[in-house]
């Protein structure tokens, strides 16, 4: 039973939003309140990894593991954002709940964002060098691509031959959309394959290893 009422309830659900798009609203009631449950089961999971969350780095700083402060500062943070949050959905007539959660937002997250996006800038530069060294045939061919692209986008490029502007333009609009069409023709193929090996219980992954 442990295994066959998880796959049975996923072969369920999983057929009455799928057939929802073919049947014309005769599912559309229940797909509707299938939706709202995976809403609900959704809040639900992101409570218990906060719990999570809590129990594991409450461990960090308690044992004063390397790092602890880290884990400080992240409960700080996760319970004083997640208390203006409520106060601010509880008082939406209070301006200054809502200018104190804009603020943490506007100083905090989004800098720390930039942050994590600039250092993965560098990573992605480091690993773009190991790429496009010419070992091989395809190396050689990808690091031609890359000068030629960076050169039709720099302004620096079009000085030197105003051709590599619109030779920069084709590689992107044919040859670049030509290997992403194929990509996600791929990716759409091995999700449909995957959702129907979910379906019928062939993948059972998401049981967490129930046999």
């Amino acid at each position: 039973m442990r295994r066959e009422v998880p796959i049975a309830i996923t072969l369920i659900t999983g057929l009455i939003m799928l057939l929802d798009n073919f049947t014309e609203g005769i599912l559309e009631t229940a797909a509707s309140e299938i939706s709202t449950w995976v809403i609900i089961v959704s809040a639900l999971l992101v409570g218990l990894a906060s719990v999570n969350l809590v129990r594991i780095h409450g461990n960090n700083i308690s044992r004063k593991r390397p790092g602890w402060f880290n884990s400080v500062a992240l409960l700080a943070m996760l319970f004083g954002y997640a208390f203006i949050g409520i106060m601010n959905r509880s008082y939406p007539e209070n301006e200054t709940w809502a200018n104190l959660y804009q603020k943490l937002f506007d100083n905090v997250q989004s800098p720390l964002g930039a942050a994590m996006f600039a250092i993965i800038a560098f990573y992605i530069a480091s690993a773009s060098y190991r790429a496009f060294r010419a070992r091989s045939l395809e190396a050689t061919v990808l690091l031609l691509s890359a000068i030629v692209l960076m050169l039709g986008r720099a302004p620096i490029g079009e000085l030197i031959w105003n051709k590599f502007p619109a030779i920069a333009d084709w590689m992107m609009g044919i040859i670049n959309t030509t290997g992403q069409r194929g990509i996600t023709i791929g990716a759409a193929i091995g999700m449909f394959v995957t959702s129907l090996r979910v379906l019928i219980g062939l993948e059972r992954g998401h049981l967490g290893g129930v046999e």
